[in-house]
């Protein structure tokens, strides 16, 4: 092969791969292009959090003191309905005592919850988010050690999430109903939390691995 052929062949070469990059090499996938007119990529845009701010006579009213408040009078709804199953279905004293406890400080935190909401002009729904009516109807099918143990393993986590949100309103609410409200289902989840410890039922390998981002 002489100099100019294999310039001719290095050519092709070049040739072939620069179509193979622009056609996908005939796989029918679409070029990539990022870029939309003006400028703006075509990747979706990640939902920016709600800061916007609702005025109140006790001071401004977030989407986070909103999500509260609805978190609270779903889960007051959810866990004063499992844990009066879990006074049916359990004979474990310890079991027993906390799902008492929840149902007392449950039903006493509702009606904090309500009568809150009333002072804001806010509406609460009347029946527990779709993903907790999943688990309490789970629970309904369940008995013994197995109902023993989705019910502890269920409030445990459930508790820590509602725990986070309290903690993170609680520090930045401008409204000053939502910040005693925050107080009283804060300390109120914490010994929820000890209680549903206590039982000895709780696998901690489940809870979710603590984030370490502080936003």
């Amino acid at each position: 092969m002489n100099s100019r052929t294999i310039r001719i062949t290095l050519a092709a070469i070049c040739a072939l791969v620069v179509a193979c990059s622009s056609a996908a090499c005939g796989t029918g996938a679409a070029p990539r292009n990022n870029a939309q007119p003006g400028g703006a990529s075509q990747q979706a845009a990640v939902p920016a959090a709600d800061l916007s701010l609702s005025p109140s006579p006790f001071g401004p009213l977030s989407a986070a003191d909103k999500k509260l408040l609805t978190l609270v009078r779903q889960t007051s709804l959810r866990e004063i309905t499992t844990s009066q199953m879990a006074l049916q279905r359990s004979s474990d004293p310890r079991i027993r005592q906390a799902a008492q406890m929840i149902i007392n400080q449950h039903i006493d935190l509702n009606q904090r919850d309500l009568d809150v909401a009333q002072k804001l002009g806010l509406q609460l729904p009347n029946e527990p988010a779709p993903d907790m009516q999943v688990g309490i109807d789970r629970m309904k099918t369940e008995n013994g050690k197995e109902f023993e143990n989705d019910y502890t393993n269920t409030l445990r986590q459930a508790h820590g999430e509602a725990l986070v949100l309290i903690a993170k309103v609680r520090a930045d609410t401008q409204n000053s109903l939502v910040r005693s409200f925050a107080d009283v289902a804060g300390g109120f989840i914490r010994m929820h939390i000890q209680m549903l410890e206590q039982t000895g039922q709780v696998n901690y390998t489940k809870l979710p691995v603590p984030n370490p981002q502080t936003s």
